[in-house]
């Protein structure tokens, strides 16, 4: 009997783009995908040269990695798995989703050392390095129609609308972007589904207790408690202690940068969202000067996104280190709602006090909860006690 075709990517780099494989093969798992790349020092050898090439015959995608380290270096085995990889496109029918390269530098297409092959399909580019939910999306979609050419999001944004998708396979390739413009991108798909799907499919909660979704990261430096971070917790755990009294339905989302669920959130049609700023923030604390404001614009966009498909939603935003005073709070807000006017009066800001900045004091605890009972009151429907 024939076996079912692999659905594995295999990673191809040069040995000092190893970290740049591993940030990409860890954010290709997270989301499901099989990821084949060789880790070991000692690379060489017959078995493991036949390992290689059985694995370039067998895999759905091959996923050059091409940076400045690949372009200095006119010897490698890397450059062999990249002419075994072209030389099975030829064995492909033409529109076949193959070859995949990614860029995780500057380095252009032009002057390029890499086989003509590669110049014929679109190019990938990771800022950075870093792998965003728009790369691991579209790395996705090709698994699942790798016989004909995959749209991919132009990652572009203007006005807060979705533009124009180009084919990996036939467009011209990208020029260099830079990275905000790559991390607001992440949020494209999420507004493609809102283009796409009524507001009717989400779930209603007409007679049961309202719905509060609690949205944060296990990143290390943002979990507020000690002991919570020591458990392997998240602020949205201590949170849901306090709220647990309270008639609500409380739904988790533990998230990071390349968190990508906001259809599985709109199916909850929360009441409230108890978010904390930094919930999509888990890159090295070296890198937030040029992340954070990207992320911080991932979730004005993940929060517009909400409540255009649900409007009842409002949404309570913590942060420690935000909003110094009410002036700079209320300009954040005005600024959300300037970009999606649905915004307006939802929003919510805390800044929690540094001096006692973990939701198990009890005073903290007792803000947060009596600014989430008067959120609610004024939520259609209201708390029930």
């Amino acid at each position: 009997m024939e076996s079912s075709p692999s659905r594995a990517v295999f990673l191809s780099y040069a040995h000092d783009d190893a970290t740049a494989a591993q940030r990409i093969a860890e954010a290709l798992r997270s989301h499901g995908v099989e990821v084949w790349f060789d880790q070991s020092e000692l690379r060489g050898g017959d078995a493991w040269d036949a390992k290689i090439r059985r694995q370039i015959a067998e895999c759905a995608l091959f996923l050059p990695i091409i940076s400045r380290q690949t372009q200095e270096r006119s010897k490698g085995y890397f450059r062999l798995e990249w002419k075994l990889a072209v030389e099975q496109t030829h064995q492909m029918m033409a529109g076949t989703a193959f070859l995949v390269p990614v860029v995780v530098d500057d380095t252009a297409e032009a002057g390029a050392k890499v086989p003509d092959e590669f110049l014929r399909v679109q190019w990938m580019r990771l800022s950075g390095a870093l792998p965003t939910t728009q790369f691991v999306e579209s790395v996705k979609r090709l698994l699942e129609a790798p016989a004909k050419p995959a749209p991919v999001p132009v990652p572009a944004v203007k006005s807060g609308r979705p533009v124009a998708e180009a084919s990996l396979r036939t467009s011209r390739p990208l020029p260099n972007r830079t990275l905000l413009v790559f991390a607001a991108a992440a949020v494209i798909v999420a507004f493609a589904v809102w283009k796409l799907t009524p507001a009717s499919h989400s779930t209603s909660s007409v007679g049961g207790p309202p719905v509060i979704v609690l949205m944060d990261t296990p990143y290390a430096t943002h979990v507020y408690d000690p002991a919570t971070l020591q458990a392997g917790g998240t602020n949205a755990d201590d949170i849901t202690d306090i709220l647990r009294t309270l008639p609500v339905k409380i739904v988790k989302e533990t998230t990071s940068g390349l968190w990508h669920r906001e259809a599985q959130i709109i199916e909850q049609n929360p009441a409230l969202i108890v978010m904390h700023r930094s919930c999509f923030d888990s890159y090295p604390e070296s890198l937030n000067e040029v992340i954070y404001p990207v992320l911080d614009n991932k979730l004005v966009a993940f929060i517009g996104y909400v409540a255009t498909l649900n409007p009842r939603t409002k949404f309570i935003i913590y942060s420690r280190h935000s909003w110094e005073n009410a002036e700079t709070a209320a300009k954040w807000k005005r600024d959300a709602a300037e970009r999606y006017p649905v915004l307006a009066g939802k929003i919510t800001t805390w800044r929690v006090p540094l001096d006692r900045a973990t939701f198990r004091n009890p005073i903290t605890g007792q803000e947060l909860k009596d600014s989430v009972e008067q959120v609610l009151g004024s939520v259609a429907g209201g708390l029930t006690h």
